[in-house]
């Protein structure tokens, strides 16, 4: 049984919150090429980077190509296997076929679609703009405010609740012998150590041609 090939493939999709053109300029540094060539892989749509590589081959490709930002996809190729007991599959020869035309029909017997019938128009006009087009709009009838001439606005500032919660400060301790650290100082005393990204040996990666 032949061995499970896979594609490393990549659709223009960036991980979250990633600068194009940062991203652009690592993969050429992966790739040790120019950032303008990889132009096209950035363009949208299905792109193969690397293809008919074996599964580790495929990983590898996976995470060094998402260390520097991109959103990859290992699809497994399609590839005739043979099955114990039976024949192999069959071999289909394509030699002959051609692409039609940019918008050629390539179906030979398509569904007729009969048009429809549009009835006489001419006493249809359009309404202004802004006009009521519902025949009889729901009535909202109005609401009925009481007399205020008696109510007043407080002046600004002014505590208008008749009973304000009582807000009881709390005591603080004496911090004479605090300081604050200087502009960009690591606070935390025991910080936890940055755990770094383990970045496998890429040094036989290389771009499809």
């Amino acid at each position: 049984m032949s061995e499970q090939l896979f594609d490393v493939v990549f659709f223009g999709i960036l991980q979250s919150g990633k600068n194009k053109a940062a991203v652009m300029q690592n993969m050429a540094t992966l790739f040790k090429t120019e950032p303008g060539k990889l132009a096209p892989y950035f363009a949208g749509g299905r792109k193969v980077i690397k293809s008919k590589i074996n599964a580790g081959a495929a990983e590898k490709y996976r995470i060094a190509l998402e260390n520097v930002g991109l959103v990859i996809k290992i699809e497994p190729c399609e590839i005739a296997q043979g099955k114990k007991g039976t024949a192999d599959a069959a071999q289909v020869d394509i030699s002959g076929l051609s692409l039609a035309p940019v918008g050629s029909d390539v179906i030979e017997n398509p569904v007729e679609n009969p048009a429809q019938e549009i009835s006489d128009v001419s006493g249809i006009t359009l309404a202004e703009t802004g006009a009521d087009v519902i025949e009889h709009p729901v009535a909202v009838p109005a609401q009925r405010i009481e007399d205020i001439s008696d109510i007043t606005l407080a002046e600004p500032g002014v505590d208008v609740l008749d009973h304000p919660r009582e807000v009881i400060p709390q005591k603080i301790g004496d911090i004479s012998d605090l300081t604050l650290a200087e502009p960009g100082a690591d606070v935390i005393a025991n910080p936890r150590p940055k755990e770094k990204a383990v970045v496998p040996d890429i040094s036989e990666l290389k771009l499809e041609k």
